[in-house]
């Protein structure tokens, strides 16, 4: 559920739907939005057979850059930070980290990266 570029598809949209939700970026295609079907991000860092782009020499390349600006814009939230994170800590220790970060105070339902809404209660934060 941690996609190349540093998403955590955990907190996606897509996939806190209660209705077909989206198994994250290495999940079956069939759940997933059409712009992560075609990521050019993640077929980068398939052809260079890296599971993370942090593992990329060229890290953090143009693809990353422009989409990091995007989430910095649109949600307030650095996927270059964030790459960079999961690197000094490992997978299991990040994932503690974004659990904390992305739990809803009022219920512990899973808030929204993209619209800040807890999947369990609607609360907006």
């Amino acid at each position: 559920m941690l996609a190349p570029c540093g998403i955590n598809c955990h907190v996606c949209y897509v996939h806190l739907k209660k209705k077909k939700a989206c198994m994250g970026c290495h999940g079956v295609d069939e759940s997933k939005p059409q712009h992560c079907r075609v990521c050019k991000i993640k077929t980068c860092a398939v052809s260079h057979e890296v599971d993370f782009c942090f593992d990329c020499p060229s890290f953090p390349c143009v693809l990353v850059k422009r989409l990091d600006r995007s989430y910095r814009q649109r949600y307030q939230v650095s996927l270059i930070e964030g790459a960079l994170l999961h690197k000094s800590l490992g997978a299991k220790q990040y994932l503690l980290k974004e659990r904390e970060r992305w739990t809803c105070s009022d219920c512990g339902g899973v808030i929204s990266l993209h619209d800040g809404v807890c999947s369990e209660c609607g609360k907006e934060v």
